[in-house]
């Protein structure tokens, strides 16, 4: 591991035989986990590329990574949450448009932009706040889980859910606030 600093340190400073040191060492283990959450090799692929270009671009920035292939599978993973979301709200509206077309009485956003406002909407939330909705919300960790993950009480995590659901409401509007709840049941699973 003390290797692994100081090779992290070197590529800091933009020495890319270091980065080529993590490139090669990652590569293929980053593309079959990615392929296990994706099923599909062009998606994997692309995940694991930007899974790259993000440790570079963000070299300067890690000086508090423990371990760049935490930081690597964390980024690949989170990818992969991201586009199965992305198609999972996809999916939804148009299932849900397809049932309710005729009953539609206001203009229906298409899935892109639907997606887009929902994860604008998470990035209004503070950090913590996020961290704490994405894990309980978004991966389906238990209050416990999430609590032990963030250093954070069992009563704080439910207090920041809580406030991430109305500050989400919010920016959302009201009239979305059921839809919300819709997209939020699909977090959960």
């Amino acid at each position: 591991m003390p290797e692994e600093k100081i090779v992290l340190k070197k590529m800091q400073e933009g020495d890319q035989t270091a980065f080529r040191f993590f490139f090669e060492r990652d590569l293929e283990r980053l593309y079959l986990y990615a392929m296990g959450f994706m099923q599909n090799r062009e998606d994997a692929e692309d995940i694991v590329q930007e899974a790259f270009i993000a440790l570079w671009t963000n070299r300067a920035r890690l000086a508090r990574v423990d371990s760049v292939q935490a930081y690597l599978t964390r980024t690949v993973r989170n990818a992969c949450i991201d586009r199965k979301l992305h198609a999972r709200v996809e999916r939804r509206y148009r299932e849900e448009t397809a049932a309710h077309r005729e009953e539609a009485t206001r203009e229906i956003e298409e899935p892109e932009a639907l997606y887009h406002r929902l994860h604008a909407a998470l990035e209004t939330l503070p950090p913590k706040c996020r961290e704490i909705f994405t894990l309980g919300c978004l991966e389906g960790l238990s209050y416990r889980e999430v609590a032990e993950k963030t250093g954070s009480s069992v009563n704080t995590v439910k207090t920041q859910v809580k406030i991430a659901y109305k500050k989400l409401r919010e920016e959302l509007g009201e009239e979305d606030a059921l839809l919300l709840l819709v997209v939020s049941s699909f977090f959960s699973r």
